[in-house]
């Protein structure tokens, strides 16, 4: 029996490809292995969103090639797409697979091994390791911010067939999965005809037996108001509204090349909060972008400070060769713009102790993940708080239930299970 081994690098999109090359190498026979063991085909899915993450990929492949000399080491992703071939040849792939060929990554690595495949035997959508099911929408962007080289390695946006999306969800929902995670590269660029993101997640949320719907990250100056105005009418659309902010500074946003204002940014974030009071809220931030002066960083702690953002990611900038930004004067030094980081990361863990204290005594839904050695159910809210409940039954592991946590622990909501009946399949 053949083996292989995957290492995912990026975002949850890189993650929900990945499960689909591991469900299609599952499909004709292979094992998967860990990354250590001695595999007979290495799949390293890359990332280039900064040059930290393409230089630990091109590290790990030379790893790999010294470990595993015999193995097929192959290469996805957007390295596959923005790196000459020779420079990846040099560090021992065997294999490149370029954007456009991924989807049949599989076919083209038995094709290499000279193993016959039939491509019928592929089995879609993919197999997913954890209780939730990635949904992947489309791919792509055309926003080209001038920090981002993700537009040159993924493409324009291209958008799955409206049906084809609902077969996908109706085939994870008939598998057993309870939440369905709607993601892609930019999905607020979802548009199949005049059928938008909102029709669609309008439509998923019609198909019996799903639990609930998780959305990923959303573009704001998009559709943002559209989903927030649709979260707050449907009970099944999780309270999660993600938006990589960047910044709170206008003359930081216009350089960045981001499509909205500071002021625009609070407008949509009061109005979430006017609907939906308890709902979660998660953003992205870029620290030290040139040209971020300490008034302009202040701009951005305001914002952080006066919303409820429980989930808040924050980077120091890094020069992405072959970005407009790369080349742009301003340049904050690099102890600054980790001091920024830490500030906001800060200011972020303080946000996501007080949110989760809001839930304390209230009924709170989650889908058991897993049961750790105890006994206890370990899952997310629908607000994406970590949950820690004892005394669920193990025969609700991936379906809705419901708690009634009576202490937060850091951010953790944790409690006891009282509450059987009316906790659905």
């Amino acid at each position: 029996m053949k083996t292989v081994a995957f290492k995912t690098f990026g975002c949850r999109l890189n993650h929900a490809e990945a499960a689909r090359f591991q469900a299609d190498f599952s499909s004709v026979g292979f094992t998967r292995v860990p990354l250590e063991a001695n595999a007979d085909v290495i799949v390293v899915h890359s990332c280039m969103v900064t040059q930290t993450a393409e230089n630990e990929a091109m590290r790990l492949l030379r790893a790999l090639r010294k470990r595993h000399p015999h193995a097929c080491l192959v290469l996805s992703g957007c390295m596959a797409a923005l790196i000459q071939p020779a420079a990846l040849h040099e560090q021992g792939v065997d294999l490149i697979v370029s954007q456009q060929e991924k989807d049949r990554l599989v076919p083209t690595v038995l094709s290499r091994l000279g193993v016959h495949s039939d491509a019928s035997l592929f089995p879609h959508p993919s197999a997913q390791r954890t209780q939730r099911a990635v949904l992947k929408i489309q791919d792509g962007c055309d926003f080209f911010c001038t920090y981002c080289i993700v537009p040159y390695a993924r493409g324009a946006p291209r958008s799955r067939p409206f049906e084809t999306c609902l077969s996908d969800a109706r085939a994870l929902i008939d598998a057993g999965f309870r939440e369905i995670v709607v993601t892609g590269c930019n999905t607020a660029c979802y548009r199949d005809g005049r059928r938008s993101l909102a029709d669609l997640l309008s439509a998923l949320l019609e198909l019996p037996g799903l639990g609930r719907i998780r959305l990923g990250s959303i573009e704001p100056g998009t559709v943002e108001r559209e989903i927030v105005a649709l979260m707050a009418q449907a009970p099944q659309l999780c309270r999660f509204l993600h938006l990589p902010i960047q910044s709170g500074d206008d003359r930081i946003l216009t350089r960045m090349g981001r499509r909205y204002s500071a002021g625009e940014i609070f407008e949509t974030l009061d109005e979430a909060l006017r609907l939906m009071p308890d709902i979660g809220l998660g953003a992205d931030i870029i620290c030290g972008f040139p040209g971020e002066t300490d008034a302009a960083f202040a701009r951005t702690r305001e914002l952080i400070a006066r919303f409820p953002i429980s989930k808040l990611h924050v980077f120091p900038y890094s020069e992405r060769p072959g970005t407009p930004a790369a080349e742009f004067d301003g340049s904050i030094p690099h102890e600054e713009r980790k001091r920024r980081t830490r500030v906001l990361i800060e200011q972020g863990n303080a946000n996501r102790r007080t949110f989760a204290q809001r839930f304390q005594g209230r009924p709170v839904t989650l889908i058991p993940e897993r049961f750790d050695a105890v006994g206890c159910a370990h899952g997310w809210s629908e607000e994406y708080l970590a949950c820690v409940v004892s005394g669920v039954p193990r025969k609700l592991r991936g379906k809705l239930c419901t708690f009634a946590p009576d202490r937060v622990d850091g951010e953790v909501l944790r409690g006891a299970f009282s509450e059987p009946q009316g906790n659905s399949d």
